[in-house]
């Protein structure tokens, strides 16, 4: 039977961050309403060939005698399996128990094709979802594929100063939304929380994402990454160059955001750390809510 281009369409979306075209596509149709606004600039129209593809559906397969393959993992909320190249993630109970999924998902060896299969459609009909995989984040796709594609999610702020990517890493109470609030009248703001890391013809980049923090202002653009800031509050405002390279990967490492982690995995995602150390001046930078810290920024980017 012929599908109705129309209505094939409208069960279809098209999303683009860090130069990645991501399909949409569920069983039930995708309305204005059913992601969260934020996430309008990253949609784009129709543009053929897709880099990542996530397919929604609506009933968990039977799985009652089912032959899972290799397990890799296993810490709730997840159970990795592998099997015949493919990779299985079973959302499994907070007992580490199989009873009672709450997801599952297959992925092609890449990561780059998901099938994921909820319980029901009562989150997807209600609509203002926060994430493409209708999961808490996107990270266990995009953190994981972005290895094969030159490039990693960092916990940081990140920012285009005078045409230049700036990037201020830390977890969680180092400053990052802080630092984002005093740059939005001087800057483009990225993302306050999570941004990507991308090597694009031998040049790093910076990318915006829409896992934003307590600050909403986010933005889908890119410029190549000027500079690296470890963030400290302080009493003083001031800029110190970092000089030792292991250093400055030993602070990386511990803001990167892993997926489940393979050997593959790390040593694609070194490579491209590693090589940040020696390309991008890396930078403590200390900072009191006064706001004066901004003005030597806009001097390290003239």
């Amino acid at each position: 039977m012929d599908v109705d281009p129309k209505s094939r369409s409208e069960n279809i979306r098209y999303f683009k961050i860090a130069d990645m075209t991501i399909r949409v596509e569920s069983d039930l149709p995708i309305t204005d309403n059913t992601f969260h606004p934020k996430l309008n600039p990253f949609r784009i129209e129709d543009p053929g060939q897709a880099d990542l593809s996530i397919r929604h559906h609506f009933s968990l397969p039977d799985l009652d005698g089912q032959d899972l393959g290799k397990e890799f993992y296993r810490k709730p909320p997840w159970a990795i399996f592998k099997k015949n190249g493919s990779w299985i993630y079973l959302g499994i109970s907070p007992d580490g128990s199989n009873n009672n999924p709450h997801k599952y998902i297959t992925f092609n060896r890449e990561h780059t094709q998901a099938d994921i299969y909820h319980p029901d459609s009562r989150f997807f009909c209600e609509g203002n979802l926060s994430s493409l995989t209708i999961l808490p984040t996107d990270q266990i796709l995009l953190a994981r594929v972005l290895a094969d594609k030159n490039g990693f999610y960092l916990h940081s702020a990140g920012a285009i100063l005078n045409g230049k990517g700036l990037l201020f890493v830390g977890h969680s109470d180092a400053g990052k939304s802080t630092i984002t609030e005093m740059l939005q009248d001087r800057a483009e703001i990225l993302c306050d929380d999570r941004n990507i890391v991308r090597k694009m013809s031998g040049k790093l980049m910076v990318y915006g994402t829409w896992s934003h923090g307590d600050f909403p202002l986010i933005s889908p653009a890119s410029a190549p990454l000027h500079a690296v800031f470890f963030l400290h509050q302080s009493d003083k405002n001031q800029i110190g160059q970092i000089q030792e390279r292991k250093v400055i990967l030993s602070r990386l490492l511990a803001c990167l955001i892993k997926p489940f982690v393979t050997a593959d995995w790390w040593n694609k995602t070194l490579d491209v750390m590693e090589s940040m150390t020696g390309e991008i001046p890396c930078y403590d930078l200390e900072f009191d809510r006064s706001g004066g810290i901004i003005n030597k920024l806009i001097d390290m980017t003239r």
